[in-house]
């Protein structure tokens, strides 16, 4: 008997459509039982832009899943998307009055960078803990407790001692940066100088003799300058103005493990430790669509170039001279529109085919097919981006880890560096056209774009699932946290055993040679005696 098809009534189609969407709410609303709603505390004070928008991916996240989370930070207050936001008042309109001029910074040796980084935190540790905002996490509630706090450890210790207010509950960091010999001092991370450049060393891989040598010396002085000059100030500071006694050193060793904004396809190769999540490009959303401004140009355009250098850095407050560089190679390229991220308005007239905004959507920019060359300043969060959406680069690198990471991209074949001091506007236009024309930077990115995105589980996902894990965890933390960080340096790198055994060799030697001498002299002496 053939089979007949039958006619599904419309109220049995509602019943499944409502049935299925039950089930969608009963496996989040159980899902969240697993774990439970949660007092979460998100310390983000570093003081930059791109570490607070990272962050806000995730601790809005974990307010979209129930959290209840209170964000202490430099830059926004009040009660947003079901986040506390609690601002440390001032802070960033100074450093803003003061106007750092980053590249003048970039000229520093990598030994002063260092030195001018934690001179930033301290500085900021002075500012944080007299403001109100601080002031008003100290007067919570005596019986208030936090369930978690994640900190952007890139900030250095200070704000940890609201660990003691609310009777130091688990510790995690999670961070917009991706180097873990920033972790050494907490979770005990182990660095590699003899094949990984400091983060601020501007070498490459393999480095010479000399180059290994000094970036010794950088990993030696970034970690005991930081033990023993930086935190013994910061014990000082917080003894005087909050009457409290416990090192930072002690306060940074609760850390149970560090959510790092790294990924290995773009890092330098580095042997990873198993305290460390990664999960670079957690901020990059799904595109969104342009706005119709922007689409129009984009699609009357023959070729589109991307400028931007950060958040950080102004390209309206560079030195005049570059600034007559950059425009005297964008109106060299007449047909090529140019779309710069510029902050205010120049003296010099801009050619008709610049288009000027002091902000755009970056990431659904890069996302365009139209747009043919990212110019950026090496920064991590814009390099992620333009990673993932397969555009390729002329880097620009100008402070910090921005050398790096420019050198990974040229190494990896999706750009090209040029210096932003010394570059002539004739070399810019080179390396415009060069990138623009040559089919081997677009194919190396999208090849570059397809590894990075190809994962198990978005970036956002794991972040989110090991946070929640370490809640559900956090009481067992003494089975399975595994860190290193209460064994001393000497102990870490085996420094004892080697010293013990050069000392051994030296006085093996030295006994050998005293032998050797003393039979020698007997040997003498007895044809000495012949002869007589």
């Amino acid at each position: 008997v053939p089979c007949r098809r039958r006619k599904v009534p419309h109220w049995n189609i509602m019943e499944c459509v409502v049935r299925v969407l039950f089930l969608l709410v009963a496996v989040i609303f159980f899902g969240q039982l697993a774990t439970g709603v949660k007092n979460i505390l998100y310390i983000s004070s570093v003081a930059s832009p791109s570490h607070f928008l990272w962050s806000q991916r995730l601790f809005e996240r974990l307010a979209e899943l129930g959290h209840n989370v209170t964000v202490v930070n430099l830059y926004k207050h009040g009660f947003v998307r079901g986040v506390q936001l609690v601002k440390l008042e001032g802070i960033v309109e100074e450093l803003a009055a003061e106007e750092e001029d980053y590249v003048e910074f970039g000229q520093m040796s990598p030994f002063e960078v260092h030195v001018a980084f934690f001179d930033l935190e301290l500085h900021v540790c002075q500012r944080a803990v007299k403001s109100a905002g601080f002031q008003r996490m100290l007067d919570y509630p005596k019986d208030f407790r936090f369930d978690l706090v994640i900190h952007d450890h890139l900030a250095g210790p200070c704000l940890l001692t609201l660990l003691s207010t609310f009777g130091y509950p688990p510790l995690i960091y999670a961070s917009a940066y991706n180097r873990q010999s920033t972790l050494t001092t907490s979770l005990g991370t182990v660095v590699y100088p003899g094949f990984v450049p400091n983060q601020v060393y501007d070498v490459q891989n393999p480095m010479t003799f000399y180059q290994r040598t000094v970036n010794h010396l950088l990993y030696f002085w970034e970690y005991f300058f930081k033990a023993f000059i930086y935190y013994p100030k910061l014990d000082s500071l917080i003894q005087q103005e909050l009457n409290q006694t416990e090192s930072v050193t002690s306060l940074e060793k609760r850390s149970l493990l560090a959510i790092l904004n790294s990924n290995q396809i773009l890092d330098p190769p580095e042997p990873i430790s198993p305290n460390i999540v990664q999960v670079g490009g957690l901020h990059i959303k799904s595109q969104k669509s342009l706005p119709s401004n922007l689409l129009r140009i984009l699609d009357h355009s023959n070729k589109v170039v991307l400028f931007s250098l950060g958040s950080n850095v102004r390209s309206d407050q560079l030195d005049s001279q570059i600034l007559n560089k950059i425009i005297a190679a964008m109106t060299a390229l007449p047909t090529t529109t140019f779309i710069w991220k510029l902050e205010s308005n120049l003296p010099q007239k801009l050619p008709p085919n610049v288009i000027t905004s002091p902000w755009f959507p970056q990431s659904d920019l890069l996302a365009h097919p139209k747009l043919s060359l990212f110019i950026t300043h090496g920064g991590l969060l814009s390099v992620q981006e333009a990673v993932w959406h397969g555009v390729p680069m002329l880097g620009m690198p100008i402070y910090g880890d921005q050398f790096g990471n420019v050198n990974q991209l040229v190494h990896k074949g999706v750009a090209k560096r040029l210096s932003l001091v010394d570059a002539t506007s004739d070399q810019l236009v080179e390396a415009i056209l060069e990138i623009t024309t040559n089919a081997s930077y677009r194919n190396n990115a999208n090849r570059l774009s397809r590894m990075f995105r190809d994962r198990r589980e978005s970036p956002l996902e794991t972040a989110i699932w090991t946070i929640e894990w370490v809640l559900r965890n956090a009481n067992d933390s003494h089975v399975w946290n595994q860190s290193p960080s209460n064994s001393g340096f000497l102990e870490r790198y085996s420094l004892d055993v080697l010293l013990l055994s050069f000392a051994g060799l030296m006085a093996t030697g030295f006994t050998a040679l005293l032998k050797l001498l003393k039979v020698l002299t007997c040997t003498s002496s007895k044809s000495k005696k012949k002869l007589d």
